[in-house]
């Protein structure tokens, strides 16, 4: 039963109301109470809505923060998804939510706090900041799941348009080689002695393997006799360590041609690291063996083929473009020499077709860019 106090401060007259009730967890008496209200009337709304959510099993857990229930679901939502998922998903809320909303209570966080957030992570500009509301708003259901509030702040929360975001585009001019800067490249690191690095980019120019596809494949996935590699695997960054997991999605998983003079260099490579792993100690004729290893035959870290590309690209004076660029080489290159849309949605692991035939349209849309050179070209009047 609510009580209504009326009171007198030096900006006027108001009223407070106090509710009492029962902790369910320690079965002791507690009191909860709110002022400022110009109104008996509009007291009376407020106490009447406290009583309700008290009786719905709410409020018993009133002082939990909003870092208590993102560790209560973290703890469940680690069971339900890869390593390399939740890693990501803690990182960002390490980075860009806890710092904000962890320490404040989760029942007194408002939807027009969460409204700044989303706009601040805006106007930085974060392109993530959709997927970093959405991560804020779970533990908001969450907490309503566990009866700790009643309603959830973010869906008040009006979304920027991407479209009206500052973000710098790269030019997609520089993100993969023509067909003689690519071979120029590979000419170049094999010329610097890195045999390995040489595979390696020969790899992924001439099959648009993801680089984190290529750095878990092993020997046993390639066969040389049917020149065929499948892909079923990929290197992802787990929680202060690498591991290995199943592709991105279900249609990465895939059995790809190789064609000869790849094939050859890989069996060349392959004779050359039994070699070099022999003189650190290493047998290399394991089922498991890695086809990409360091020198302790260990998993390379991630960011090792770019230090192979740069410091070609620097030795040389060379474009340089970022190692996912020889993806979008391959797919470049294998559009403008004719290969159908579908062929190379199945090459490069794409679930969805769309996402192919964005690249497919803007090759294309530079071929007819040359459309009038060619016809005055050929008519030649």
């Amino acid at each position: 039963m609510a009580s209504y106090t009326k009171y007198k401060t030096s900006k006027g007259q108001f009223w407070r109301f106090q509710v009492s009730y029962e902790d369910p967890i320690t079965g002791k008496r507690k009191q909860k109470g709110k002022g400022g209200f110009e109104t008996k009337k509009e007291a009376k709304f407020f106490a009447e809505k406290l009583e309700d959510e008290l009786s719905r099993g709410f409020l018993r857990n009133d002082k939990m923060t909003f870092r208590d229930v993102f560790d209560l679901w973290f703890e469940n939502y680690q069971l339900t998804t890869k390593e390399s998922t939740w890693t990501t998903t803690k990182r960002n809320f390490d980075n860009h939510i806890l710092p904000l909303l962890g320490n404040r209570r989760i029942m007194e966080i408002s939807p027009a706090a969460c409204q700044q957030i989303v706009n601040s992570w805006f106007n930085k500009p974060l392109k993530n900041y959709k997927r970093f509301l959405n991560n804020m708003r779970n533990i908001f259901e969450y907490a309503i799941q566990l009866k700790i509030i009643t309603e959830d702040p973010t869906k008040a929360v009006i979304r920027p348009s991407a479209k009206h975001q500052k973000v710098k585009n790269r030019d997609a001019k520089g993100m993969y080689y023509t067909r003689e800067e690519l071979k120029n490249f590979l000419e170049c690191l094999y010329d610097s002695d890195n045999y390995q690095g040489y595979t390696f980019f020969r790899l992924l120019a001439f099959t648009g393997m993801r680089k984190g596809e290529a750095l878990a494949l092993t020997w046993n996935d390639i066969n040389f006799k049917t020149k065929q590699l499948i892909i079923d695997k990929t290197q992802s960054n787990g929680y202060n360590r690498l591991v290995v997991q199943s592709t991105k999605t279900a249609a990465s998983d895939r059995t790809i041609f190789i064609d000869p003079k790849t094939l050859g260099i890989l069996k060349k490579w392959h004779q050359l690291q039994r070699i070099e792993l022999l003189h650190y100690g290493f047998n290399s004729l394991g089922a498991k063996q890695l086809v990409f290893a360091s020198q302790k035959n260990q998993m390379h870290n991630p960011n090792k083929p770019g230090l192979w590309a740069t410091r070609v690209t620097k030795r040389y004076d060379l474009k340089h473009i970022p190692v996912h660029g020889f993806r979008h080489t391959y797919a470049t290159l294998a559009i403008q020499g004719g290969m159908p849309p579908k062929e190379l949605q199945i090459q490069l692991g794409h679930s969805d077709i769309k996402t192919t035939l964005d690249i497919y349209t803007a090759v294309t849309d530079q071929k007819k860019s040359r459309t009038p050179e060619k016809f005055t070209a050929f008519v030649d009047f």
